[in-house]
């Protein structure tokens, strides 16, 4: 008996922790157990052939709100050309409503709700074992001569370390560079409505041993990204701070990514976090809100000023990298109150501010709520908000706009002094500066059609110049051109900024790089490269004010800025930089 587990990722980059996860507890008598996996973003064709090439008896499907609908078209079309196969679907979008997905979609054999390590070896085995009477099987739910035998349990290990670890030499080689997910715990303290880990209480834990044990076979494998899934890392500070501290001490070339409370770090944890090489670790941590009544409703305790107070830490730190969510659409949080959440938030000046919709999740408490606040949502994946009682539709998509500004200019990170110039010195908050923005970018049509990156910085310095204001058009191309040259390696400047022209300007560059002290001193790493060579890897630009000095001085002052295109900075993605004296 061949079975294929098949893990559908929404990018890539991705991987599908799960799948691995259940091949990892089979045994021999499972029979084959192979890994595929693929993208929502792969022709279906193409997926659908790869597996009927492959050839199976099982094929396994995890299913999430980014892929429920790939998986049933590709599970059902699998039926056809395999009439044989037997289809087992897992995961959160299937385990709240087995007997549902079971009746709507007949081409679906099991469903198993829960976590499937140890049932779904169980499973496989009464395929070839009479002795084993599916209805034993913790939370499965399935289909036998046309009648739904539907279960009502919910299957959670009490034992993580039970769970063998999936991370072997075969997984490793499968995903080559792609981000490894990892938990080192499941479940979480807290009961947020918005999220299905709400639905059960306590957190579960693996044991230190092997939480060490696997963290190293990564750090040895020098896998770039580690992604913990923990729900909130943090919530056990002990385990926290002991991981935090292996990691510093044992990781290599790889980074590691975690959801966080904010107000669950203390003192010595921003201590042992202090120590950790720049770029090592990095921190989502969810806001959400800053309307109390809206935090109350969703039942989400955080001490917002302790907060505030923390990422402010965090991010004097300077060696994490933060990103910080919010949420539109809670309950009690109209448009004005959103925008009050996003200005308080903004001002944090996190790496990256990631403006999210509501989605009403099955399984969690703010869907079985949602009459309550008068939801109205998607009645499919994602179970979007379209609006409540407090938001309206027409808000959503005036957010929505908001929001695809926030990504193309605030975490992109290209524009980070221009953005600080304008807002600060023009808009009384962040929030006046992306909806001005946003009535010009909808009247110039830049939201109906794909734009570059090089003319995001067109429209913008257009922008300010169609503004009623004293904006000082001069200091805005200076600006604008340092943020362009400290992100962007190509020279070539974007339509509508300007170069400043200095005599002999190339030859005196070239006699700066041709003098060893100016290397030592700003390119030691080019110490024994000749000048010739250090050119093809740096740039020079003259600027008419000191765009260097984040103050942002309005007085001119002829500056040159060495741009060196051989380092980035691991936290912002900027090159380095150094305002210098030509000769």
């Amino acid at each position: 008996m061949k079975t294929i587990i098949i893990g559908i990722n929404s990018k890539y980059i991705h991987s599908s922790l799960a799948a691995w996860y259940l091949k990892a507890s089979c045994d021999e008598q499972c029979g084959e157990v192979k890994v595929m996996e693929f993208t929502i973003n792969d022709n279906s064709e193409y997926v659908l052939s790869r597996i009927y090439a492959e050839g199976c008896d099982v094929a396994a499907f995890s299913c999430y709100i980014w892929n429920i609908g790939f998986v049933l078209k590709l599970a059902e079309n699998l039926k056809m050309v395999l009439p044989d196969v037997k289809i087992i679907l897992g995961g959160p979008e299937v385990s709240f409503d087995p007997h549902d997905i079971l009746r709507s979609n007949r081409f679906v054999d099991y469903v198993m709700a829960g976590e499937g390590e140890g049932a779904f070896g169980l499973l496989l085995r009464s395929f070839t074992d009479e002795g084993i009477n599916p209805d034993a099987i913790e939370g499965l739910s399935y289909r036998k001569n046309g009648e739904i035998h539907a279960s009502t349990s919910f299957r959670l290990v009490k034992e993580l370390d039970t769970v063998p670890s999936p991370y072997t030499p075969e997984m490793l080689e499968a995903i080559g560079n792609r981000i490894i997910y990892f938990e080192s715990s499941r479940g979480c303290p807290f009961s947020c409505s918005y999220c299905i880990s709400s639905t059960f209480e306590g957190v579960r834990y693996f044991s230190m041993d092997r939480v060490k044990s696997d963290l190293l076979t990564l750090i040895d494998a020098r896998v770039k990204l580690v992604k913990f899934v923990d729900r909130t890392f943090n919530c056990n500070r002990q385990r926290a701070k002991e991981i935090f501290s292996f990691i510093i001490e044992n990781a290599k070339e790889t980074s590691f990514h975690f959801e966080a409370a904010a107000d669950l770090f203390d003192d010595e944890m921003f201590d042992i976090l202090s120590r950790a090489p720049k770029g090592l670790i990095q921190f989502e941590i969810g806001i959400q809100s800053t309307n109390e009544a809206a935090l109350e409703a969703i039942r989400r305790k955080t001490d917002l000023k302790k907060v505030f107070e923390n990422i402010k830490k965090l991010k004097e730190l300077g060696n994490v990298h933060i990103h910080v969510d919010l949420i539109a659409g809670l309950p009690f949080e109209d448009y004005n109150s959103f925008l009050n959440s996003f200005n308080e938030t903004y001002k944090l000046y996190p790496h990256q501010l990631q403006l999210g919709f509501l989605k009403l999740l099955k399984g969690s408490g703010i869907r079985r709520e949602y009459q309550k606040y008068g939801y109205k949502f998607r009645q499919y994946p994602p179970y979007e908000v379209l609006s409540n009682a407090y938001l309206s539709f027409g808000d959503i998509i005036k957010l929505k706009k908001i929001e695809e500004l926030l990504e193309r200019y605030y975490n992109s990170g290209r524009f980070q002094r221009t953005l600080k110039y304008l807002i600060e010195g023009f808009f009384p908050s962040p929030a006046a500066f992306f909806e001005e923005f946003s009535k010009y970018y909808e009247a110039a049509g830049c939201y109906d059609r794909s734009i570059s990156s090089r003319e995001l910085y067109t429209i913008l310095l257009d922008f300010a110049s169609s503004l009623d204001m004293e904006v000082n058009l001069v200091l805005l191309n200076e600006i604008l051109k340092f943020d362009f040259l400290v992100s962007d390696n190509t020279n070539n400047l974007p339509k509508g900024l300007e170069r400043l022209y200095i005599d002999n300007f190339g030859e005196r560059c070239f006699e700066f790089l041709k003098n060893r002290e100016n290397v030592e001193k700003f390119l030691p790493e080019f110490s024994d490269t000749p000048a010739k060579k250090i050119y093809n890897k740096v740039h020079f630009e003259a600027f008419r004010f000191n765009v260097a000095d984040e103050t942002l001085a309005q007085d001119e002052d002829t500056t040159v800025i060495l741009f060196d295109y051989s380092q980035k900075d691991s936290i912002t993605g900027h090159y380095r930089f150094y305002k210098i004296q030509l000769p």
